[in-house]
């Protein structure tokens, strides 16, 4: 099938979610509908970035070691490393192969699974608030969907047992061109009803269905789009400037976009599949990312009890997940992070909560694979001032499970 341009599907996109009669935005008059609340004087705290630049030696260890990769390309997107006030962020290669533009460290990228991140964040505000019940049976909330024992905090910590419906939906929607939205997905679920993996509560299973279905309970409880709602509460507050969803205007009006690509640099267009949002859908920067991070850090957004239910393990010493993050071990420190991987996008998102450090790779070429030891490796070059071996030693698996995405 031939592929379309991203320029083009994305105005296909926003006329599909124009002209469809406002069926993702209306809903039923007998919606219990809740509006969130947020003080006057927290509506604005936007984050400022560190500017106080690493050690400028140990800056040449971390940046050889990416040059080297990205001339051998093996790499090619933005990474930026955060210790509290001090911040190393650089490109390397290429927006788009091209026109031979380049990458810049304001580039667009898309998020992919790490908007899982966003999305969990903006159903705890809710819970935070006492607008959603993360015990509660997601039929409270989602008129038809059975399933009584299934819990929200089931769909947040990937244990519900769902079919992913970046399969179940593929030999059903008719028109590529479409997309299918979140309303849509439901449809066809409760309609098709796909055979569970298990069933809810049993064990973990990473399921694209389960953030997709938290955007629409979102919807549900605020009675605004998803995307409308996190763009009010998260996005504008935090000073996100350069975030958006591919379903809105800023996507088709983004100047500084880039192109995704597979590892042998053919681009890739967007499907039906991207009209769905909550497991992805957002577009951001690695500098608006830090800013999300720094917002929590400060407990802006979500204070520390939802923080510390968010990085929880509910899953299993494999694959341990909280709500949203996932959790890994690093030499006795904790660190909380979530990968992405669609239409040639990868991205890697890693936080040290405890010690304010952040960790950020942005890519629009599918061909590395980095590791969370890896970048710990690499990050130690510029943390640790006592470190002086500037050689990196990349080690482990990338942990992408079913980030892999159509």
């Amino acid at each position: 099938m031939k592929r379309l341009s991203t320029r083009y599907f994305s105005f296909l996109l926003l006329v599909f979610f124009s002209l469809s009669g406002g069926k993702q935005y209306a809903f039923p008059d007998d919606r219990n509908v809740k509006e969130l609340n947020v003080p006057a004087e927290d509506s604005y705290r936007r984050a400022v970035l560190p500017d106080k630049p690493f050690d400028q030696d140990r800056i040449k260890a971390v940046d050889k070691y990416f040059i080297s990769k990205s001339v051998r390309g093996q790499f090619n997107g933005v990474v930026l490393f955060a210790d509290r006030d001090e911040i190393f962020s650089k490109a390397y290669g290429y927006s788009n192969f091209r026109t031979k533009e380049k990458l810049s460290t304001s580039s667009v990228f898309q998020l992919a699974s790490i908007s899982k991140t966003i999305t969990a964040t903006a159903v705890l505000m809710l819970a935070q608030q006492g607008l959603v019940d993360i015990k509660a049976p997601v039929s409270d909330y989602l008129e038809g969907f059975g399933r009584p024992t299934l819990t929200v905090e089931m769909l947040l910590s990937h244990k519900s047992g769902l079919a992913d419906y970046t399969r179940f939906t593929a030999g059903v929607w008719i028109g590529f061109m479409k997309p299918m939205s979140n309303e849509d997905m439901l449809s066809i679920m409760l309609k098709r009803k796909p055979r569970p993996y298990f069933s809810p509560g049993l064990k973990y299973q990473y399921s694209n269905t389960n953030y997709a279905l938290l955007a629409s309970i979102v919807e549900h409880v605020t009675g605004e789009s998803f995307s409308s709602w996190v763009r009010r509460n998260i996005f504008e507050p935090v000073g996100m400037d350069n975030t958006f969803f591919c379903t809105e205007p800023e996507f088709s009006r983004c100047g500084t976009m880039t192109q995704g690509y597979t590892s042998r640099r053919a681009p890739y267009g967007l499907n039906f599949l991207d009209g769905v949002l909550g497991d992805k859908g957002v577009y951001s920067t690695a500098e608006d990312l830090l800013k999300f991070d720094m917002a929590l850090r400060g407990g802006f957004i979500l204070d520390d009890h939802w923080q510390q239910k968010a990085y929880t393990n509910y899953t299993d010493q494999v694959h341990p997940y909280g709500y949203g993050w996932r959790l890994y071990n690093y030499n006795d420190r904790e660190i909380v992070y979530h990968n992405g991987w669609w239409h040639g996008y990868r991205g890697r998102f890693l936080r040290l909560p405890e010690e304010q450090k952040t960790i950020i790779v942005l890519e629009n070429q599918a061909r590395s694979s980095f590791s969370v030891p890896t970048l710990m490796n690499i990050s130690e070059k510029l943390f640790d001032p006592y470190v002086s071996d500037t050689t990196v030693v990349e080690s482990g698996a990338e942990d992408t499970e079913d980030e892999t995405m159509p």
